[in-house]
């Protein structure tokens, strides 16, 4: 009788245990399910924050050097065609426009420099679309001067940056180095 009775107490006991852990699982099953929803939603967010970041540092270089190998008298308002290109990574400069085109939205750094012979002087503008970013005066009553102009910008897809004569003033640019007149950019970061 000792062992039915001993027998019945520890089956007792076993299935209040598996009653009781059966009931703490059925508890816990919402929370757990909560927290999964939880979890997957942050996995989601992380996994396109990581998608942006590739997207944003995944993108071939964007840069470009380009010298202006002989003398002008440009016209007002004539775009200076550097013609010379050094680098053009990412292929977004055109040479035979002498303009740069923006192949992504960013931030980009564009450098301008310029001689003129003694006796002479030359205004450029450093332009974005039809809007003018930059400066470039060049020029003296005796001796040969050079200047120029860097400058950072924001740029959309498809924006235009080139050099061009300003408006009224100058008449000659002086490349007695090829190297001197130049016109560069890089895009710094992508917005």
């Amino acid at each position: 009788m000792f062992h039915i009775i001993t027998y019945c107490t520890f089956a007792c006991v076993a299935a209040s245990s598996v009653l009781e852990s059966r009931f703490v699982a059925e508890v816990d099953i919402p929370d757990l399910v909560l927290r999964l929803d939880a979890n997957e939603a942050k996995l989601t967010t992380l996994t396109k924050d990581f998608n942006d970041l590739k997207a944003k540092y995944n993108h071939p270089p964007v840069a470009f050097k380009a010298h202006l190998t002989s003398s002008s008298n440009p016209g007002l308002n004539q775009r200076i065609i550097f013609d010379d290109v050094q680098l053009n990574l990412g292929n977004a400069y055109f040479q035979h426009f002498g303009g740069f085109l923006a192949p992504l939205n960013g931030t980009y750094l564009f450098s301008v420099s310029v001689c003129s012979h003694g006796g002479h002087f030359i205004l450029l503008d450093l332009m974005k679309n039809t809007n003018r970013i930059g400066g470039i005066l060049a020029g003296d009553s005796l001796y040969d001067d050079c200047s120029s102009e860097t400058t950072v910008t924001q740029l959309n897809a498809g924006d235009q940056v080139y050099v061009q004569h300003h408006e009224s003033s100058g008449d000659l640019i002086f490349a007695h180095q090829n190297i001197i007149n130049s016109f560069t950019g890089v895009l710094l970061q992508i917005s």
